[in-house]
């Protein structure tokens, strides 16, 4: 009998050892990570390369959309206008510009006139004249020698 009872003395002193054993273990692994974790060298971040302007902008370019400009059309709710030439001013006289109307008919207009309802002649210079049509600003530049004139900016006063 006491043989039976050494027997289970032995197998419950088994049994919490080795439950000790594994705790003890779960401790010490534990331990040694947090350990790393909170005291261990932190690494310095990579060098990023730096992201060009340019880049972004024509990343950016298609979000609200793009803009085709037809240059043969006439402008939505509008005429097309082609600048032939320019008288520019000179001795206190304004100057004067010479416009195609929708591919058909050719206007001279003075500085400071009306083309259209709408649509006057702002400044007349060299290269170029300034129209405002209803509040929008419109750049017409002479043809260059192969090339026809074009509209080169568009912006709101």
């Amino acid at each position: 009998m006491l043989d039976a009872r050494f027997r289970s003395l032995s197998f419950a002193t088994t049994a919490v050892w080795l439950a000790t054993l594994a705790a003890l273990t779960a401790l010490a692994v534990t331990s040694a990570y947090w350990t790393w974790a909170w005291f261990a060298p932190r690494s310095e971040p990579a060098a990023q390369a730096p992201v060009s302007l340019v880049a972004g902008l024509d990343a950016a370019r298609g979000l609200f959309g793009t803009v085709r400009v037809n240059r043969s059309s006439a402008a939505p709710g509008g005429t097309a206008y082609k600048l032939l030439g320019v008288v520019a001013a000179s001795g206190g006289e304004p100057g004067y510009a010479l416009l195609k109307l929708d591919g058909k008919r050719a206007v001279t207009v003075r500085q400071g006139g009306e083309v259209d309802p709408g649509t006057r002649v702002v400044e007349v210079n060299a290269d170029h004249v300034v129209l405002d049509r209803s509040g929008m600003r419109e750049t017409l530049a002479l043809p260059r020698q192969g090339r026809n004139a074009a509209t080169v900016t568009k912006h709101a006063e």
